[in-house]
């Protein structure tokens, strides 16, 4: 078609485009059903008797099997856990397509860790290999705790120029959440979930928790339970060749 008007007569002429989202990156926000005051008094007396002196180890159980292993025979513990692999396997399903017909809980892998922060503990920017699905149950939050923060797992989104944007609260489900970044270009997000929340998020994305900066320290306490996901998957062309057994490589 011609143009109505010249170009030189409309300096302004931007095409009549749309965008989209391009490799968007899920997460899971949801609230468990438990007794969350009857397991933070559980989590602080389990971490308690830890007697670690490390000032950055010293909040978790993450290190100590025993504690691990006394945490997984109690049976609110159980029920967190079957809550949890089902609610894995239902979001992969709806997500990502996952076939889990197959399969049954025991085939989920969940490894789980208590973390009681006081005023000076903290964690550093990290990721979790090894594992599918991350996440952590809030036990015991307030709106002064300190947040969790994730980062865009693209290093080049930085070197973007773009405006600010903290206006998602209450827009579908972004609730307690801050971003700098505009739009879809995300930098970093900020997320305050509320007592019993539990997010879940691909582990490959980087994330941390900063150490709170808040008035009376002396009282200060988030407590939360860690998780690592992921479950058994079929493994297809593995007859091929000429079988050989591995065991005669263990020492």
């Amino acid at each position: 078609k011609r143009m109505t008007k010249p170009i030189k007569e409309t300096p302004y002429s931007p095409m009549n485009g749309t965008s989209f989202p391009l490799f968007p990156i899920s997460m899971y926000r949801a609230t468990i059903n438990l007794n969350h005051d009857l397991i933070a008094q559980f989590c602080r007396d389990l971490v308690s008797d830890i007697h670690d002196p490390n000032l950055k180890t010293q909040y978790t159980t993450y290190f100590s099997k025993e504690a691990q292993e006394y945490t997984e025979e109690r049976e609110w513990f159980k029920d967190f856990s079957d809550i949890i692999k089902d609610s894995y396997v239902d979001w992969l399903m709806g997500e990502m397509s996952q076939d889990f017909s197959s399969l049954s809980r025991n085939d989920i892998h969940l490894f789980a860790w208590i973390n009681v922060y006081n005023a000076p503990h903290s964690h550093d920017c990290h990721n979790h290999p090894n594992s599918l699905i991350s996440g952590t149950y809030y036990v015991k939050v307030d709106k002064h705790s300190s947040p969790i923060k994730f980062y865009n797992p693209n290093p080049a989104s930085t070197c973007f120029p773009m405006g600010h944007s903290h206006d998602y609260e209450g827009q579908d489900n972004m609730n307690n959440i801050i971003i700098n970044g505009f739009g879809h270009h995300q930098h970093e997000v900020f997320v305050n979930p509320t007592e019993g929340e539990v997010l879940m998020w691909p582990s490959y994305l980087n994330h941390m928790v900063p150490q709170y900066e808040g008035e009376h320290d002396e009282d200060y306490e988030r407590i939360t339970i860690s998780f690592n996901l992921y479950h058994n998957r079929p493994i297809d062309s593995n007859k091929t060749g000429r079988n050989l057994d591995y065991s005669f490589l263990r020492k």
